[in-house]
């Protein structure tokens, strides 16, 4: 009986201490590099290859959508930009210190109510740099103000938020944006607000009063209003009232045959949406030379009492002048 062959001798520096050397195990596969190095070589390729492809696809789609913004918003965007950039400045302007009434001699009420005005309100502490200003105007407070000087209004604020696409800070999301997805996404935006927002952007453009009401209290009926009216094609002043809103009561009616309003836990007086801003809409009249909305001599306010009151602000008619 033969003896079992001796084991590997290990030499220096072998890959392969302790473990039989690959060639004499053929049974083993063998690794076929002629076959393997160019797959190899495919796949390590391949991302790069369509990482490249994709910022071609993505640089070419930049450059339409950018070509295509300028065209379509040629005629609209330098007028929408000097309104805006018109409504923040003076916005900004109007919270500063109050420099008095003022009246232009060629503004009349009647041409304030022959066509409806651009119309926005802001509050002065939410206003100190002139990138506050849209913001503040977003705030949906109560607002009696126009119905009370009898002006139809439209919103400064839709003219803001609607025509954000005409603005530079949509080119810079056009050349930001790292995906095709994403560009495609934004083309498919700027078709869609050319579409639907347009001729409402046209149609605030073409106002031609600017009016403007600011608060000087946290809440408007704790303090005083001001209310600036501007020319906006001649870019000026047209008016300036202010008034603290105190001097107007509304006496609350109830019509025949019409549902009892909820009774309220206090009378209504100046300290109601609607007799502050019918108080400020009358100063407004007053600087015009134009006698205020109201009833002199009116009668006093009804005591409230434990079971009932008196009709809701709801239901309230045009603010009265209780002065005597």
């Amino acid at each position: 009986m033969s003896s079992p062959p001796d084991p590997p001798v290990d030499e220096p520096g072998s890959s392969h201490r302790g473990m039989i050397p690959r060639q004499e195990l053929p049974f083993l596969p063998q690794i076929k590099w002629r076959f393997w190095a160019p797959v190899l070589a495919v796949v390590l390729a391949f991302p790069l290859v369509w990482g490249m492809k994709r910022d071609r696809e993505a640089r070419l789609l930049r450059e339409r959508l950018l070509r295509e913004h300028a065209v379509l918003t040629a005629s609209l965007g330098p007028d929408y930009r000097a309104v805006r950039t018109f409504i923040e400045t003076t916005a900004l302007e109007a919270v500063g210190p109050y420099p008095g009434d003022l009246r232009d001699p060629g503004l009349s009420v009647q041409d304030m109510g022959r066509a409806p005005v651009l119309y926005g309100r802001v509050r002065v502490h939410e206003v100190r740099v002139a990138s506050e200003v849209a913001a503040s105007l977003r705030h949906r407070y109560p607002d009696q103000l126009c119905a009370c000087l009898g002006v139809e209004s439209l919103f400064a604020r839709e003219l803001l938020d609607k025509g954000a696409f005409l603005l530079p800070s949509f080119v810079d999301a056009v050349r930001g944006a790292g995906s095709t997805e994403r560009l495609h996404a934004l083309r498919e935006d700027l078709i869609f607000r050319l579409r639907r927002d347009t001729g409402v952007l046209l149609d605030h453009l073409r106002r031609r009063y600017l009016v403007l009401a600011v608060d000087e209290a946290r809440a408007s009926v704790d303090g005083a209003t001001r209310v600036y009216v501007y020319d906006l094609p001649a870019r000026r002043v047209v008016l300036r009232a202010r008034a603290v809103g105190d001097d107007v009561r509304v006496i609350p009616f109830q019509m025949a045959g019409m549902p009892t309003p909820p009774p309220r836990a206090r009378p209504l007086n100046g300290a109601s949406v609607s007799g502050h801003d019918c108080s400020v809409a009358n100063a407004v009249r007053r600087t015009l030379g134009v006698a205020p909305l109201g009833m002199a001599h009116a009668p006093d306010a009804p005591v409230p009492v434990a079971d009932g009151g008196a009709a809701s602000d709801a239901a309230a008619g045009p603010g009265v002048d209780a002065r005597p």
